[in-house]
């Protein structure tokens, strides 16, 4: 944790990193995550947090289609409409979907956060994978939505 914080850093930003590093650990357990990453710069706190986890999804609705209907679907509440589009990765086809949403939709506190997720139908395997990118520096959208389409273009499956 020193080498990413750094030496100079002090013990309250070192524990503020290692909390928000336990929260997205924990987050990535409750979501049965398959895998799970964190981009943090060197120096600076957590910028995103990916997760790849299987969606349980009735045998009916392994379709691009009905994927694309689901997100299409999906109940907010989110700012703006979200963009969904269809894509090709190497691992087989998807349903992407970037949307920026509340976190704490029913209060007025909390923040937005946008993101990117990819719903994936592999092609060996009867499944539905969800690789998702989530931020909340809004200001880095278009980077970090790219970045969110190169992770999903990284996947391979085994």
């Amino acid at each position: 944790m020193e080498d990413h914080a750094g030496a100079d850093a002090s013990a309250d930003r070192r524990d503020a990193l290692v909390e928000d590093v336990l929260w997205y650990r924990g987050a990535a357990i409750r979501q049965r995550a398959i895998c799970a990453a964190l981009l943090a710069p060197v120096g600076g706190p957590v910028l995103a947090s990916y997760t790849v986890r299987e969606v349980p999804v009735s045998p009916e609705l392994m379709s691009l289609e009905s994927l694309h209907r689901e997100a299409g679907l999906a109940e907010g509440p989110f700012f703006g409409s979200p963009s969904v589009s269809e894509v090709d990765l190497p691992v087989g086809s998807a349903v992407r979907v970037h949307r920026m949403e509340p976190t704490a939709p029913e209060s007025s506190g909390g923040e937005v956060i946008e993101g990117v997720a990819h719903y994936v139908l592999p092609r060996l395997y009867p499944v539905v994978l969800e690789a998702r990118l989530l931020w909340s520096s809004l200001g880095l959208g278009d980077e970090l939505a790219t970045v969110a389409d190169a992770l999903a273009e990284s996947i391979r499956l085994v």
